[in-house]
């Protein structure tokens, strides 16, 4: 499945559905970032749902601009025209007053109640200018911390800053990196960030005051020292720090205590550009910089699903579906599903099938025949067990 479009500075929702046995994307919300004060493209971005409705922070140059986007279900019904064939509009039909002394239609009750479908609003909220550079000035990242009260920013000055929410007022400004900062992340807790910057370090650091924690330190191969921390999740994957021919990237597993590396697997000589984990912590995913789409176990770092050249460019972001009841009602009985975007314009999806399953009572009675026979095998060559 894949969707794409002209290249326009757009906030788009998408609602996947199923149509004659396709996956289609149905766009619900389209907003305009191309006018006014939103007068630039969306570099970076995170996203936090506190329960009423989502709060998007927009990476805009130097600025971080904060939305907020509500969902709601409206009922609507299809307008029949003359020839009985629909027009799009989502408005109610007129109907013939019922007969005195007698009930409606089943149909026009229905057509009371209507057809729910999914609405999404969205509000430009405050925003602030989180990078100050004369030249190249741009945030890089942004994270919101788990409590939602405050939110990370880290950009092509080096400097790591905590600003509150919804003040926007900055509350801790650090030198974190003396090059531009690729990514930022807080940990599930909220009391540690980790920043991995171009100057092929990575720091963590306390929340509460900017205080230095330590530096991780990455000796997976033998020229390590040439390889730089890219993205930040429970995870890391460095890469060379200038792309030589035949070099390797790599996944990394840290241990969260000691901040040291528990495991370290090789993906090639790809050059890798994003990363994500999956909701439940199963799976680690990876884009590279010609396309390709790689999924692990995060336990073992085992590769388990690798799409070559899945996009024609390099992949600039990727999300996990959560596995739910309706996810897996329209995508099936899935192990995971991961959707990608790319500078192509395209958005796609790669899948991991669910491994079959026997029930219980199945392997029970196999494991009791299988012994049945063994012995029955075993009496018939005069055998005793």
């Amino acid at each position: 499945m894949d969707i794409s479009g002209p290249a326009k500075d757009n906030k788009e929702i998408f609602e996947l559905q199923m149509q004659s046995g396709r996956l289609v994307a149905e766009s619900k919300l389209r907003h305009n970032t191309d006018h006014e004060d939103d007068r630039s493209a969306i570099m970076n971005a995170a996203l936090r749902y506190d329960g009423k409705e989502y709060l998007l922070a927009a990476g805009q140059d130097e600025r971080c601009q904060l939305y907020s986007i509500r969902k709601t279900e409206k009922n609507v019904v299809e307008t029949l025209s003359s020839d009985g064939k629909g027009d799009g509009q989502a408005r109610k039909r007129k109907k013939n007053p019922p007969k005195k002394k007698e009930p409606p239609p089943e149909d026009e009750t229905n057509d009371k109640e209507g057809i729910k479908t999914t609405v999404f609003e969205m509000d430009r909220l405050a925003g602030c200018q989180t990078n100050f550079t004369e030249k190249e000035n741009y945030q890089k990242a942004v994270c919101f911390t788990p409590n939602g009260f405050f939110f990370v920013s880290g950009g092509t000055d080096g400097h790591l800053r905590i600003w509150l929410y919804p003040s926007m007022t900055k509350k801790i400004d650090i030198e974190a990196h003396t090059k531009e900062i690729d990514d930022v992340i807080v940990n599930p807790v909220g009391n540690m960030i980790i920043s991995a910057g171009r100057d092929c370090t990575a720091r963590v650091w306390h929340t509460k005051d900017g205080t230095h924690v330590c530096d991780l330190q990455w000796n997976g191969c033998k020229d390590a020292k040439e390889y730089r921390f890219k993205s930040c999740s429970s995870v890391y994957h460095p890469h060379p720090s200038e792309t030589q021919e035949g070099s390797h990237s790599y996944l990394c597993k840290w241990n969260d205590s000691t901040f040291k590396p528990a495991s370290t697997v090789s993906t090639g000589t790809e050059i890798l550009s994003t990363l994500a984990v999956s909701h439940s912590g199963h799976f680690i995913g990876v884009g590279t910089m010609t396309g390709s789409i790689g999924i692990y176990i995060a336990f073992s770092l085992k590769r388990i699903k690798w799409v070559q050249n899945h996009h024609s460019i390099f992949v600039t972001g990727l999300s996990f579906v959560p596995m739910t009841r309706k996810s897996r009602a329209l995508l099936g009985d899935l192990d995971a599903a991961i959707m990608s975007i790319s500078a192509d314009q395209r958005v796609g999806l790669v899948s991991v099938d669910n491994p079959r399953h026997y029930p219980v009572w199945l392997v029970f009675f196999g494991a009791v025949f299988i012994i049945v026979i063994l012995f029955a095998l075993l009496a018939a060559f005069g055998m005793n067990p």
